[in-house]
């Protein structure tokens, strides 16, 4: 069987009775022609059966309709996070609607600094990576344009934050207003290449100055290394559970790690909030129907997401301001009491 020969952009233009340009302008720039030369040249690349190539189209207008998404942490956890799970979901919403595509990029696993230059996307969003990361400091010297949520405020590019420190705050200060003088808190371990993740920095830091305003010695927080699966949810309590004394109450730098020692506290028959009260951050859905409901920070995280790629859009159509420094966006946290404390 002969192989059917490709429809070209010549074959097209041959067809339709306009230059091979014309044909280009069709497709790249539309502005270029008139809405009856524009008509005819695509329904002629219809009934032909023509398909832009896409290289050839990036090459035309310097775009590949790609963003780079780069994420602190392996594509493994990525995909089972329920809160990088829910921040994907959003962010595909919107590049849906603007056609375009997300290039997934994990900041630990076989992206090196010196391959991220040769990624071939429009622009950048870095999701909660510290100014020290190798990829943070690569991605700036790409100089594309970048975006950051969750993100460290030391680099200039737009930031999209919640108020980190301050819902942190509440939540310590809820506890102590219960009474609890023995909190562990529920973080992230040391990473392997030892950066820290800014949203946990800065939680840790909003916990430790309810203790200090609250007269309370340092020792009253307990911090704890525990994983944010919900399939540890053993593990995870079994750690807050043997600390020496035993908590009253724990912190978590996520939903995810409260959801799971909560789930652990169930299956070991500890009460909550009777033997200890939990909080965690962020607001998952799940949080909203765990047993018992969890105590947690909530935040309108779609609306924030969709500021950032709106800012990353304006950047890549180049309508922001060079000479404007980047805007800093903080969204507040409020404390959602349930029944975990």
């Amino acid at each position: 069987m002969s192989k059917k020969k490709r429809v070209t952009l010549r074959d097209v233009a041959k067809q339709a009775g306009v230059s091979p340009t014309a044909v280009s302008f069709a497709y790249n720039a539309p502005h270029q022609l008139s809405q009856a030369t524009r008509d005819r040249i695509i329904d002629t690349a219809n009934e032909l059966g023509y398909q832009p190539h896409p290289v050839a189209r990036t090459l035309a207008t310097g775009r590949t309709n790609t963003i780079g998404l780069v994420m602190p942490t392996g594509l493994d956890w990525i995909l089972h996070d329920p809160l990088f799970s829910l921040i994907l979901g959003e962010i595909g919403t919107v590049c849906d609607e603007e056609k375009m595509r997300i290039l997934i990029i994990p900041a630990i696993g076989e992206v090196s600094p010196g391959l991220l230059a040769t990624i071939a996307a429009d622009g950048f969003v870095l999701f909660s990576i510290h100014r020290n990361h190798p990829l943070a400091k690569a991605v700036e010297r790409t100089n594309r344009p970048l975006v950051m949520i969750n993100g460290d405020e030391s680099l200039a590019a737009p930031m999209f934050n919640v108020d980190d420190f301050n819902g942190a705050y509440q939540a310590a200060q809820h506890l102590i207003e219960k009474g609890h003088r023995r909190i562990a808190v529920g973080t992230i371990g040391p990473r392997q290449d030892g950066v820290i993740i800014p949203t946990y920095e800065r939680r840790m830091l909003g916990y430790e100055a309810a203790v200090r305003d609250a007269g309370l010695p340092p020792s009253t927080l307990r911090p704890v290394f525990i994983r944010g699966l919900l399939s540890m949810a053993k593990e995870s309590f079994e750690k807050i559970w043997s600390l020496d004394p035993r908590p009253t109450a724990v912190l978590c730098v996520s939903d995810v790690r409260a959801l799971s020692v909560l789930n652990g506290a169930r299956k070991a028959g500890v009460s909550v909030p009777g033997d200890l009260a939990v909080v965690g951050f962020d607001n998952l859905p799940d949080s909203a129907v765990s047993t018992p409901p969890l105590t947690t920070l909530k935040q309108d995280l779609p609306g924030r997401i969709r500021l950032a790629l709106r800012a990353l859009f304006g950047l890549i159509a180049e309508e922001g301001g060079d000479d404007e420094p980047p805007p800093l966006h903080i969204t507040p946290m409020e404390l959602e009491v349930r029944e975990s404390s």
